[in-house]
């Protein structure tokens, strides 16, 4: 591959590395002293920023991570998917998002 002349391979590589991580949220790589996550502070701000404008209350980055795993649990109920998409190093954390609600067993059970 091609360089631009005002790029070096080293800064392509970094430029490179810092946008294949696996952070949901990166920060510009404009900031080259950041290693490509937003902080949390950031994020915070961000969150209450988009949650004002869509008048949404008692949310917070952290439950969004929670209605992915038990989307992804009732849509697949595959606990092994919501490990990986949340990042799980131990499976048993996942196992938090398979809980069932007697409503949701009456549901399956119903439709035997």
């Amino acid at each position: 591959m091609e360089f631009p002349c005002c790029f070096s391979f080293t800064l392509y590589q970094a430029h490179n590395d810092k946008w294949n991580s696996p952070a949901v949220f990166l920060s510009p790589y404009t900031n080259p002293h950041g290693n490509g996550r937003l902080t949390v502070k950031v994020i915070n701000q961000v969150w209450d920023d988009v949650c004002k404008v869509a008048d949404i209350k008692g949310k917070t980055p952290h439950s969004v991570r929670h209605a992915m795993g038990r989307y992804i649990v009732e849509k697949t109920g595959n606990v092994a998917a919501v490990q990986r998409q949340l990042g799980h190093k131990n499976a048993a954390y996942s196992l938090q998002y398979a809980r069932i609600t007697d409503e949701e067993l009456n549901v399956v059970l119903d439709g035997r």
